[in-house]
């Protein structure tokens, strides 16, 4: 989310190629996750891998992208960060775009700076479209599994065993449905618990401000 709208803020200038730059962030949101997910294995393969070829022709030491846990969980989220950022990005711009000029400009005309700008006047009217780039990255994230399960199958040593990968593990190898159904269960209790507060604390502080 904050990537997202530190690209949609870049995007939205009017330098040259934007126009371009914004036809590009359609991409990656239209590819299947599996596509997504082989692609970054094949690109973080150790053996065959682009990226540890780059980093050999620069005499650098080949990394264990997917077979050490800290770097597997590293490639994953990187996975996740290209394939869903551009729509946040996407989101933001609209977001930027259907913003009234008016206290913009004034601020300007008072001698405000960019980021007191951004701080103080963008950030509080972009408060809905943020609400709602979090309630889509927070559903996003607990149905993530083509990407994991692709990439790392909730390896190595369980580092990206996400809810999802944990209960497709326990109905379609250990044979254990009973118990994934109850996983599948505790992450729909926590996607909307975590949305409950999201909505329900701002509302409760705009109701004790409004009495």
């Amino acid at each position: 989310v904050v990537a997202g709208m530190a690209i949609a803020v870049l995007v939205n200038g009017k330098l040259r190629g934007m126009r371009l730059a914004r036809t590009l962030l359609l991409v990656p949101p239209m590819i299947a996750p599996a596509v997504v997910g082989l692609n970054f294995r094949w690109l973080f393969n150790t053996q065959y891998g682009l990226v540890d070829a780059l980093l050999r022709i620069f005499n650098l030491p080949d990394i264990p992208w997917l077979t050490h846990p800290a770097w597997a969980l590293v490639s994953v989220i990187v996975a996740d960060v290209w394939q869903n950022t551009p729509l946040m990005v996407l989101l933001f711009l609209a977001g930027l775009q259907s913003l009234p000029q008016e206290p913009l400009e004034a601020a300007t005309v008072d001698g405000a700076t960019p980021w007191q700008r951004f701080w103080h006047i963008v950030l509080p009217l972009m408060r809905p479209v943020i609400m709602i780039a979090l309630m889509l990255r927070i559903i996003d994230t607990f149905r993530t599994f083509d990407v994991v399960w692709l990439m790392t199958q909730g390896g190595p040593g369980g580092a990206t065993n996400l809810l999802t990968v944990y209960s497709y593990l326990l109905a379609f190898q250990a044979v254990d449905f009973g118990h994934a159904a109850a996983v599948s269960y505790i992450a729909l209790g926590m996607s909307l618990f975590v949305l409950g507060l999201l909505y329900g604390v701002p509302w409760l502080i705009a109701k004790r401000r409004a009495i």
